[in-house]
């Protein structure tokens, strides 16, 4: 080990990924960085996750700490139980069914080494693929968003236009936690709060260097939880419109991400639809959300809601052009 080298935490995030912890692991040993502290940490798998975990550490002596809880509390709980166990000046993390090229952390922090305290996060894209580790056609970042070149720098507004960072490529000063404080373990989802939260008071630097693949699982808590993602992105977004001192292009920007999930959650008809339409509502008066809140109010599915929307703007239309 290299003392000269700073100390990175690597975390590891395990939940019913018994199937690919192997390939994870072996990323995270396959590092050409010298000086890891690796920390694992099981949310109470079900699936035999603990126990292969365990002999993958014995079975190659490796001094990784192994934390497993007694009670599920969620991802953003579990990382802060993490955090408050590992000591390096830079974290990075992976969930266990995702993979790490073999330079991502040496690449990383060679960046970080080289810009100011004010940049807190070097972030890539990322390579997608597949259960079975086939490689697909879209890189992480085209799949959610499209950019004509990567957000650099002050990325907060970036940002509120909708999370766009694969989490497993990133490398983040401890700075950011201390500055910021931890996950917010009120929401079900962790990234995109802390990226705002950090955004708010840091730069972020961009590598053309994709470090990661990333495991789309049909089982995952992505597309298994989909109602609790969208009823929590509104709870973060009306927790952000509550801060003071927000810039007036952020606050705007912010009160439409709002709208926009508002609208996702009654068209998926989340438990709290009609509470998000009445707090964006709130925020920003607007027909559509109007229209869409009394609709929602009255028991209208959003099937229904988009066939009036449709009928009357078309109706609107022929009155333009009979005019």
């Amino acid at each position: 080990m290299q003392t000269s080298a700073p100390l990175v935490t690597v975390i590891a995030l395990c939940y019913n990924q018994s199937r690919f912890i192997a390939d994870c692991f072996q990323g995270i040993l396959d590092q050409t960085y010298p000086n890891l502290e690796v920390v694992a940490i099981d949310d109470c798998s079900t699936d035999g996750t603990p126990e292969i975990v365990s002999e993958w550490i014995r079975s190659r002596g490796l001094a990784w700490k192994f934390l497993q809880p007694k009670v599920n509390g969620g991802v953003c709980r579990a990382l802060n139980h993490a955090l408050a166990s590992s000591k390096g000046p830079y974290i990075s993390m992976t969930a266990a069914d995702d993979l790490w090229l073999p330079d991502k952390i040496r690449q990383q922090v060679e960046i970080l080494n080289n810009l100011p305290e004010t940049t807190g996060v070097v972030y890539s894209d990322a390579y997608q693929m597949d259960e079975a580790g086939r490689a697909l056609p879209k890189m992480f970042i085209e799949a959610h968003r499209q950019f004509d070149s990567f957000p650099d720098g002050d990325i907060e507004l970036a940002l509120w236009e909708g999370n766009f960072i694969p989490a497993m490529t990133t490398l983040i000063r401890r700075s950011c936690y201390d500055s910021v404080g931890t996950y917010d373990e009120s929401l079900f989802a962790e990234d995109w709060d802390m990226w705002l939260r950090i955004a708010r008071g840091f730069r972020y630097k961009f590598s053309p260097h994709a470090c990661a693949k990333y495991r789309i699982v049909a089982t995952s808590l992505v597309r298994s939880k989909m109602h609790h993602i969208v009823d929590g992105s509104c709870r973060m977004c009306l927790k952000h419109l509550k801060e003071r001192g927000l810039p007036p292009h952020i606050r705007r920007a912010a009160v439409s991400q709002l709208a926009r999930q508002a609208i996702n959650s009654y068209k998926i008809a989340t438990p709290r639809h009609r509470w998000n339409l009445y707090k964006a509502l709130f925020s920003e008066p607007s027909v559509g959300t109007l229209a869409a809140f009394l609709c929602a109010s009255a028991g209208i599915a959003h099937p229904q809601y988009e066939r009036l929307r449709q009928r009357l703007r078309f109706e609107k239309l022929s009155a333009k052009v009979a005019a």
